[in-house]
């Protein structure tokens, strides 16, 4: 049985319907140590019998052994593995990969290697073999044809391969050069089959075993010049199969590639930066459509927080409030009247949009050191944490209006995510004023008056206004009217004054809340809610006779205290914070037990039609835009990146003539794709970072999270993947002959 066997073989080409014959009816053993000289005219078929040798070029007549087994049914992977396991190929126009280094060519036929420290050893040493020791950093580019050939061959040893096959490797070198280099192949050919095309076969007369000549595509002659040591492939070919690691020569192939073509790569990294940057715009843009996925919460959540009702309807207790804080493990704190962290609109802040402030919390939760100024200390004080849009419209000691009440900004502090509601954050009097005084649009009236023993007729109490005044004392009372009255005040015996809480508004937004129950009012219009009496030595006067109605000035204190008592009366909601949803939720399931409603503020609620139509046509349209701007953006990277497939295809088809396996031949491409990728995960987290903290573009760019930029990356290598694999499918789509350039077609 012979190493290697042609049995009839036939080789056509079809072209533009024309039919031409390659080979035809070749018939050759080959054994191991031979040196086979093959010759012939141009065009005779010399090189594609060479061609069929090596599994680069396919057969269409006869049969081929490697081992006495056949190779008719093969398939490209196994042409692959055959390559990869018997062939060594040293070409004419050389052939190796110009952007590595000569240590890099021949480092890639030793991939069987797994220690990279050992398979670098042996690089050098084949270096120094073929002698280039003094060149081995020297890229391919940089070297002359002969030195380029023996770094092929040094590829060839280093690779090991039984069959080494020589397509005019002296073709392009002078005559001194083709000796050393027909010597070398002879000295490391000796337990070898070395095949060798050549159109001058006395440069190979003295080491030749056998001359085959070919003609018109056929074997004209086959003369054995010397006798050949033959040796058995079973003493030397049957060792244990070494196996490649695909993964680690992956990487390493992908690595090598990416860093030997720096301006290639530098202008992938571009294209892809670009196309990242592109899509996180278009997310900043069009990011919106979130609303699709986002939940309807019936109230604003707040970590931790516990809304709670009887649940007969009846108004909650401060007392009882406080007991529930006591005896449920993780209660931190309760909220009596909470209606102002419910309302769907609380109030407006207008900066360049108009951003709502729908929470308020107290100071107890730590959002970090102030940018400007400081925590709230006392109830009239406001904290504010904004977006950093809003930057340059808010200012420590100015006036702030919650529902009517002002306070004064005491500090702020900016925040990056632009997605998030603002806070105003109060002391807990604070926080209690602003809900109080929110409960219910009222104002204070005088009920009755009483001088001396007689009470001022009801007639002129219609022209009394109570006014709220920061500078009246808690306990005085300012009167300021024309002279007439205010004498009779003064000369009465007696004086007391009654100041009630008059109800102007009949309407009531308890719907917002959960339970929906009608809400019953307590007080009539002219009912007295609460009363406040002046005793006579309280009585501050302001004389003015051009006042034409007669004002009552009390300090807003009164109204607070009005407002709480009708609060107590007929507010039924409160809400207890836990230091976690858990807890709460464990505490709801006790209270729902015992006569309460309790859910917690992650509570949700379905739309309405219309509020779904709304957000669908919304969401949708964000949802189209921003597809229609990555569909863009992929179509840009593919176009502009099939310039590397072009640059790239030589090399591919080295690789893939060197019998390295597809597997890591296409994982190396997508590792350089992906490097190329790593700048625009470096960069686009950056630049994120500086554009959300100029006010400018915070205002323009929705807010990304971070795993939106998990996203966005994912989506990012994916589409280099799509990319990568539709050139991977460019690159192994043609043969290996043709891919290589200059390769000869006869």
């Amino acid at each position: 049985m012979s190493f290697l066997q042609l049995s009839n073989i036939g080789k056509i080409y079809v072209s533009e319907g024309n039919v031409a014959v390659g080979i035809r009816g070749v018939n050759l053993n080959f054994e191991l140590g031979e040196f086979v000289a093959i010759t012939g005219a141009s065009g005779s078929g010399k090189s594609t019998l060479l061609n069929v040798l090596s599994g680069m070029d396919t057969y269409e007549e006869g049969e081929l052994y490697i081992e006495g087994q056949p190779t008719s049914h093969y398939l490209q992977p196994d042409w692959e593995e055959y390559r990869a396991k018997y062939i060594s190929f040293i070409f004419q126009d050389y052939n190796i990969i110009d952007s590595f280094t000569v240590l890099q060519n021949v480092e890639l036929a030793l991939m069987t290697i797994s220690d990279p420290l050992e398979r670098r050893r042996r690089a050098i040493e084949l270096i120094d073999r073929v002698g280039l020791s003094s060149h081995m950093k020297h890229k391919g580019s940089q070297l002359s044809g002969g030195q380029k050939q023996r770094t092929v061959i040094a590829r060839a040893l280093a690779k090991d391969s039984p069959i080494i096959l020589a397509d005019e490797p002296t073709g392009n070198l002078d005559s001194e050069t083709s000796k050393e280099i027909i010597k070398l192949l002879r000295e490391v050919s000796k337990e070898k089959l070395l095949i060798m095309v050549t159109h001058n076969f006395d440069q190979v007369a003295d080491v030749a075993t056998r001359h085959i000549r070919v003609f018109d595509g056929a074997v004209e002659s086959d003369q054995t010049i010397s006798a050949t040591e033959y040796y058995s492939p079973e003493g030397i070919y049957q060792e244990p199969e070494k196996k490649i690691s695909v993964l680690s020569n992956g990487l390493l192939l992908g690595r090598s590639i990416f860093f030997s073509k720096p301006k290639l790569s530098s202008f992938l990294c571009l294209l892809l930066l670009i196309g990242s940057v592109g899509i996180f715009f278009a997310t900043g843009i069009f990011g919106q459509f979130r609303i699709l996925f986002q939940p309807n919460y019936m109230f604003n959540y707040q970590e931790g927080r516990l809304i709670l009702i009887h649940s007969d309807g009846t108004p909650l207790s401060s007392d009882e409030l406080e007991k529930i804080v006591n005896t449920y493990d993780g209660a931190e704190r309760y909220l009596r009247c909470d209606k102002m962290i419910d309302k769907k609109s609380s109030f407006s802040v207008y900066v360049d949009t108009e951003h709502d402030f729908q929470y308020y919390c107290d100071i107890s939760k730590d959002i970090g050191t102030p940018d400007e100024g400081s925590y709230p200390k006392t109830e009239k004080e406001v904290f504010l944490h904004l977006p950093i849009y809003a930057k340059g419209h808010f200012f420590v000691g100015a006036s702030f209006n919650i529902s009517d009440v002002y306070y004064i900004i005491s500090g702020i502090k900016y925040y990056l995510d632009n997605t998030k509601y603002a806070t105003a954050y109060l002391t807990n009097d604070g926080l209690n004023r602003v809900n109080v005084s929110s409960f219910r649009k009222t104002e204070m009236s005088v009920r009755e008056i009483v001088l001396g023993n007689q009470a001022v007729s009801s007639n002129l109490l219609g022209n009394i206004n109570v006014r709220l005044d920061d500078t009246v004392p808690d306990g005085k009372l300012c009167i300021s009217g024309n002279t007439e009255y205010i004498e009779k005040v003064k000369n009465s015996g007696n004086f007391s004054v009654t100041i009630g809480l008059k109800d102007n508004a009949r309407e009531d937004d308890y719907d917002d809340f959960f339970y929906r129950a009608e809400f019953v009012e307590v007080f009539a219009d002219e009912k007295i809610v609460a009363q406040v009496v002046f005793p006579k030595d309280a009585i501050v006067f302001r004389l003015n006779d051009s006042i034409e109605y007669t004002n009552i000035y009390v300090n807003p204190s009164i109204q607070l205290q009005l407002q709480t008592m009708a609060i107590d009366e007929s507010y039924k909601q409160a809400s207890v914070y836990f230091s976690s949803n858990r807890k709460a939720r464990n505490a709801a399931e006790e209270l729902n037990k015992n006569g309460y409603l309790a859910v917690l503020s992650d509570t949700t609620v379905a739309l309405g039609i219309t509020e779904i139509i709304v957000m669908l046509l919304t969401g949708g349209w964000m949802i189209f835009m921003w597809f229609m701007a990555v569909v863009f953006l992929a179509f840009f990277v593919r176009l502009c990146s099939n310039r590397s497939v072009t640059a790239f295809r030589e090399d591919i088809a080295i690789l893939r003539s060197m019998g390295i396996p597809v597997k890591v031949v296409r994982l190396g491409i997508y590792i350089r794709m992906f490097l190329a990728l790593v700048p625009s995960l470096i960069i686009v987290p950056i630049l994120a970072a500086i554009l959300y903290r100029l006010p400018r573009w915070n205002a323009m760019l929705v807010y990304l999270k971070p795993w939106q930029y998990v996203a966005l990356f994912l989506a990012m290598i994916y589409l280099v993947y799509r990319v990568t694999r539709r050139q991977i499918k460019d690159l192994f789509g043609t043969s290996v002959k043709k891919s290589l350039q200059g390769g000869n077609k006869e």
